[in-house]
């Protein structure tokens, strides 16, 4: 269990939660929005859980979003099912994320980040998906200016890789490579 920050000299800061989960953050308890089963990958696991959560300065405002997921292996599956929640509320503010304090920052699943969450799988390829097993995203907090489909989609790759990592990034260089394409 750990928790990793990193920060670039642009301001973007990137932390990184391995086996464990986000602080004063409980598990999304809403319903499927939807769940998708993506074919049998090579990658191969060494967590259960991981979260990711970007802060990025672009102009006059904020970049934000937080993901996390578990891998349930327990069940012998044909793929990787993934399930993606929705939550019927706006959610609760979460006074501890990296955005900056003039951003209302709320926890909770929104329907209009979901396909970057599904996009962000497929740019991961078979590589690094697990071989087996059920993705479930648990936790999001988004900006109420600062969220969009494609954060989502970055932070998905992101976690995705951290998954099948098996060394935690010691530089920035080495966290901020799991959001790439």
């Amino acid at each position: 269990m750990s928790c990793h920050n990193f920060e670039k000299a642009s301001g973007t800061r990137f932390r990184l939660w391995l086996d464990e989960a986000p602080p004063s953050m409980e598990p999304t308890r809403c319903y499927l929005w939807e769940s998708k089963v993506f074919v049998s990958a090579e990658g191969i696991p060494h967590r259960k859980s991981v979260a990711a959560e970007i802060a990025r300065p672009v102009g006059g405002m904020t970049v934000y979003g937080l993901l996390s997921v578990t891998l349930d292996q327990s069940i012998k599956t044909q793929g990787l099912q993934v399930n993606v929640p929705i939550e019927r509320t706006e959610g609760e503010s979460w006074s501890l994320s990296l955005a900056p304090s003039y951003d209302k920052v709320l926890t909770g699943f929104v329907a209009e980040y979901m396909p970057g969450l599904f996009k962000g799988i497929e740019d991961v390829g078979e590589g690094a998906l697990p071989s087996f097993g059920i993705l479930s995203f648990e936790r999001m907090a988004h900006s109420d200016i600062g969220s969009s489909i494609d954060i989502f989609r970055e932070l998905t790759r992101a976690i995705v890789r951290a998954l099948t990592m098996e060394q935690v990034p010691e530089t920035p260089n080495e966290a901020f490579a799991l959001l790439a394409v």
